[in-house]
């Protein structure tokens, strides 16, 4: 069994020591079949090449309160990334998971605020993937905040929509732009997960939400999401997280 104290400050010392690193995911348009956007996902590899996934130390991360040190660190990552593209004249959208536990400290919009601040508006833009491993318990906290992210012009996106916390009703409550299909309903080849899944895809659609779906592995994937009218699709049928230059190549 994982001792969650010792994880935590191994943790804490691989943020310090520059062990944490991010990787991109890239997400297609299923329209025009190019690459629209990357989501930035976090990793850790330990002095002894030992990688620890990020269902194991994100859990970790939010129990202990470094999720706000992770949390900051990743959104470095991001809106280096975002400069790039910008600098770079290409027009890819950066996402990034944001735990609904750094929205409950105004901390966290107040950096993002003044990171825009430094930044020319226009494409590419930024979206916050509003993570499910805790659940957005404190909505008058939560929604004003993402309200401020939203003036930003920051879009905000409900991650594994369909699971979990991800309901029905957070989606009404929520200032979204976007919501992610969990990739256990894009894979499932349940009659039951499948209405459930179009109801949720039909809600989004009447609220002009963008629908992306994760976890698009094989054509069959592929051609639900299409049958589903998503607009974006991620997935190894495309491609694995890769580093900022193989992002770059790409």
């Amino acid at each position: 069994m994982l001792d969650l104290d010792n994880l935590s400050a191994d943790l804490a010392t691989a943020l310090a020591h520059g062990d944490l690193y991010a990787l991109y995911q890239p997400q297609i348009d299923l329209r025009g079949e190019q690459i629209c956007a990357v989501e930035a996902l976090c990793r850790w590899r330990r002095a002894d090449g030992e990688a620890v996934g990020p269902d194991v130390f994100i859990p970790a991360a939010e129990r202990s309160g470094i999720i706000h040190d992770l949390g900051r660190f990743m959104l470095d990552e991001c809106l280096a990334m975002h400069d790039r593209f910008v600098a770079t004249g290409r027009a890819i959208d950066v996402s990034v998971n944001v735990s609904s536990m750094q929205l409950t400290r105004s901390s966290f919009v107040d950096y993002l605020i003044a990171q825009a601040a430094k930044r020319s508006p226009g494409a590419p833009t930024m979206t916050i993937e509003i993570t499910e491993s805790m659940p957005v318990s404190d909505m008058s906290v939560i929604v004003p905040r993402l309200e401020e992210v939203r003036a930003l012009g920051v879009g905000v996106s409900l991650d594994d929509f369909g699971t979990g916390h991800a309901s029905l009703a957070q989606m009404q409550l929520l200032p979204l732009t976007e919501v992610k299909l969990d990739r256990s309903l894009i894979q499932s080849a349940s009659r039951k997960a499948g209405r459930a899944l179009r109801e949720g895809v039909e809600r989004a659609r009447d609220r002009g939400l963008r629908i992306v779906a994760e976890g698009v592995e094989t054509e069959e994937h592929l051609a639900y999401a299409r049958d589903l009218g998503c607009d974006r699709a991620q997935g190894y049928l495309f491609a694995a997280p890769m580093s900022t230059s193989d992002v770059e190549a790409l």
